[in-house]
Parts: structure tokens; C-alpha cells; sequence
């Protein structure tokens, strides 16, 4: 049902496509559709989670290879824009061209949950790091990432910023600091200890 709900949009778009279309594309009858999802906008969701769900296991791959929260932010957030921009039912599903969709998945707080999947890991170890600003509430983290990475998507779509690198200077300049710790510097830059060396030849 979800390979045929993939067809319908991909050919009439999310706000056209119906139950009825569904149930043809897959040969069978609608009442059989509502036995596994309550309404269209639940099937569309359960369409949502999959596919969203199969970017964050490649994502999670990419993001890993970066070890402070800064690249981390920067490079998973450009990932998620450019990977769900070229998607075509990721974009569908993102876009919330339908008023009635973009309620149910504000009111199930999809976008946070998914969000929260693919980015605990990595906040959790920019945490024990000192990198995260403490006073952050995680479920906020969520909500503006999800958002973030949803208007970078629409911004592709709409060709509003010329290169990759000029997206990656929009994020480190306006998203990366709401997230750094003002205490925390990398190690490299941080002044060295005084060895019992230097201590003595001090005295």
C-alpha cells in the first residue's frame, strides 16, 4: 500500500491523491485500506516515518565522521537538505501542501520524533563533550532542527542559494552558535597545563 500511496502522489501530488486512488493502484478495495490505516492522513504519515527513517540510517553513517558539534551541525543539517531535496517523496511529504496533513503531523509531533532519532546520538556525545549548551531544552533542539532542515530543503527547491558552501555559511553563521556551549573551546585550543617542570623553574 505504501509502494502504491508513492505512485498516486508521485503522479497527482499529496493534496489530490485519495483513499480511492490508493486502493486501485494497489488492486484492492478501500474498505481493505482502513484496515490498516485510519484515514489518508495516517497512511501518509506511516509513508513519512519510512522514508524518513531510511535517511536518518544513512545520515547517522555520514555524521559520525565528524567529531565536533560545529561540523557535525553544519554537515548533517546540508546532508538532510540535500539528500530529502533530491527525494522526490521526501519533498512531497515535506512541503505540507495540505493543510490537513501539516495538522496531523504537527499535532503527533512527527517531525520532533524523527528529528530526535537521527540527532540524540550525536547531541548526546556533543554533551559529555561540554560542546551543548546546558540550558538547551532537547525537545526544542528537535523542533528547530526538524525546521531548519526543512526550510534548507525548500530553499533548494526554490534555487535560493548558489553552492553548497554558501548553504554551509548560512548554517555556521545563524544555527551553529544556539547550539555551542560559550565555555567550551577544542582541545587544541586550549592553554597548556603547567608540567611540575615548569612549576619548579618558576619558584
Amino acid at each position: 500500500m505504501l509502494r502504491a500511496a508513492e505512485r498516486c502522489i508521485q503522479r497527482h501530488g499529496i493534496r489530490k491523491t485519495t483513499m480511492d486512488d490508493i486502493a486501485r493502484e494497489a488492486g484492492i478495495s478501500r474498505p481493505s485500506v482502513y484496515r490498516y490505516f485510519a484515514d489518508r492522513e495516517d497512511l501518509l504519515l506511516a509513508l513519512l516515518d519510512e522514508r524518513s527513517r531510511a535517511l536518518t540510517e544513512r545520515a547517522r553513517k555520514f555524521i559520525d565522521q565528524f567529531p565536533t558539534v560545529e561540523e557535525g551541525l553544519v554537515e548533517g543539517l546540508v546532508y538532510i537538505a540535500e539528500h530529502g531535496h533530491r527525494d522526490e517523496f521526501t519533498r512531497y511529504l515535506a512541503s505540507m501542501d495540505d493543510s490537513d496533513f501539516g495538522r496531523r503531523v504537527a499535532d503527533t509531533d512527527a517531525f520532533a520524533t524523527l528529528t530526535a532519532e537521527f540527532w540524540d546520538p550525536f547531541l548526546d556525545a556533543a554533551e559529555k563533550r561540554g560542546e551543548l549548551r546546558s540550558s538547551l531544552s532537547r525537545h526544542d533542539i528537535h523542533v528547530w532542527l526538524g525546521s531548519v532542515g526543512l526550510m534548507l530543503m525548500s530553499i533548494l527547491d526554490r534555487e535560493e542559494i548558489p553552492n553548497p558552501k554558501a548553504m554551509r555559511e548560512l548554517v555556521r553563521q545563524f544555527v551553529v552558535p544556539a547550539f555551542v556551549s560559550p565555555d567550551y573551546a577544542p582541545e587544541e585550543t586550549k592553554a597548556p597545563r603547567a608540567t611540575s617542570k615548569t612549576s619548579k623553574s618558576r619558584r
